[in-house]
């Protein structure tokens, strides 16, 4: 999918991890500098600039040509915690310019819904039912569904560093901090090799409070003339979950597949 719509944890997924609190209470998790062995630095007046990086990567997936010509992903796959032994049906629609729905499917707990038709953010699962997003939580998954953001449009950003040249998960990678107009920051993790995304760290506002997020992108496939990561992990304080995608459609979604659920349409309603 667009890079932050799965890069990112949705609320469809913070919902669910609502339901497995009982047994594993989230807390702030490890950032990847901790999970990971030491890397080494370089002096930053030899690093190139994070435009100049992210600039590889966007020829590195097919260039930003390729990349406009999508205009809406369909993407179904598997979704898994392997530690509790969970694993459902995952299903993601995401439509320019900033359209998104996910859909977890799981046996014995039900759908876990999140989206984004535009205007409303809202979430629908087992856990807490029925759910309008707003302040922080909605600024986030407007974010999340930007269609554009693996652009890394300059003027969304207050900042962009090359901090060093570091290890991330096992691979040397430029080691960027991203700081947006909102305020909010991410560092994103780069391949000196392939110029791909290799992952990001990042807070994320839950139903449960801020939560650090560990992102690893993975397994990149071309679509459409483009590249794009197939299997992301997901790591929350002792949480982890994997999002395998394998069957594609490039500009097929209608915006229908946005439509609010009723429970969510008459939220909006009330005064």
């Amino acid at each position: 999918m667009s890079y932050t719509a799965l890069s990112r944890p949705s609320f469809a997924l913070l919902g669910l991890l609502m339901i497995l609190n009982a047994t594993a209470p989230l807390g702030g998790g490890a950032s990847a500098e901790k999970s990971n062995a030491p890397g080494k630095s370089e002096a930053a007046s030899k690093l190139p600039p994070a435009a100049e990086v992210i600039a590889k990567f966007i020829t590195a997936i097919g260039g930003k040509e390729a990349f406009l010509k999508i205009d809406s992903q369909y993407a179904k796959g598997i979704f898994e915690m392997a530690s509790q032994g969970i694993e459902g049906e995952l299903e993601v629609f995401h439509k320019r310019p900033n359209k998104l729905h996910i859909k977890i499917s799981i046996q014995g707990i039900g759908d876990v819904l999140t989206g984004f038709d535009g205007i409303v953010g809202w979430s629908l699962n087992p856990a807490m039912g029925p759910m309008l997003l707003d302040g922080k939580q909605l600024d986030q998954m407007r974010d999340q569904a930007d269609f554009n953001s693996v652009l890394h449009d300059p003027a969304h950003y207050k900042s962009m560093e090359n901090v060093e040249i570091t290890q991330f998960e096992d691979k040397e990678c430029y080691k960027l901090k991203l700081v947006k107009k909102s305020g909010d920051e991410v560092t994103e993790y780069y391949e000196t090799k392939t110029g791909l995304l290799a992952g990001s760290v990042m807070n994320q506002e839950s139903p449960v409070g801020p939560v650090t997020v560990t992102n690893v992108l993975g397994e990149y496939k071309k679509f459409n003339d483009v590249l794009f990561a197939t299997k992301v992990t997901q790591r929350m304080g002792p949480i982890e979950q994997t999002m395998t995608l394998g069957a594609y459609e490039i500009n097929k979604v209608q915006d229908s597949a946005f439509a609010l659920p009723a429970e969510i349409k008459a939220m909006v309603k009330k005064p």
